[in-house]
């Protein structure tokens, strides 16, 4: 008798590897396609245009689940004068999100405008590229 009590507890303790075993694949799977960074489109429902007497102020996005972590690339360009002075500066957001259980990420773009300094701001977004000139958008 004890020999068949062995057979049928080593009959549960595969079955229950083989279960742990494929719930620890799934989990697995699901973080691997769920980990990529994915663009933002601009008409998302995390991305708002706030705009004071017709020029865009500011734009904020706001990541949504499961892809919380607002993850932008920016690089600035300036054109200055033959008197060092800068003329204009032009700013490229490029937005993607990551995944994030935890971390809720909200980024925050001011928009400045000059009389003397044109700025242009540049938001590549997946479905379009938004260009702001001077707080209003070019196009």
């Amino acid at each position: 008798m004890e020999r068949v009590y062995r057979q049928g507890r080593k009959r549960g303790g595969r079955k229950a590897a083989w279960i742990l075993a494929v719930v620890f694949i799934s989990m697995a799977a699901v973080l691997f396609f769920l980990s990529g960074a994915r663009q933002i489109r601009s008409d998302s429902p995390g991305v708002e245009w706030i705009r004071e007497e017709g020029r865009i102020t500011q734009v904020v996005i706001d990541g949504q689940f499961p892809y919380c972590n607002i993850i932008p690339a920016v690089t600035e360009e300036s054109i200055r004068d033959s008197g060092g002075n800068v003329t204009a500066i032009t700013r490229t957001y490029a937005f993607e999100t990551g995944f994030s259980l935890r971390m809720r990420g909200t980024y925050k773009i001011d928009m400045e405008s000059a009389s003397d300094i044109e700025y242009t701001y540049i938001l590549k977004f997946a479905d379009r590229d938004v260009v702001i000139e001077n707080g209003r958008e070019a196009g």
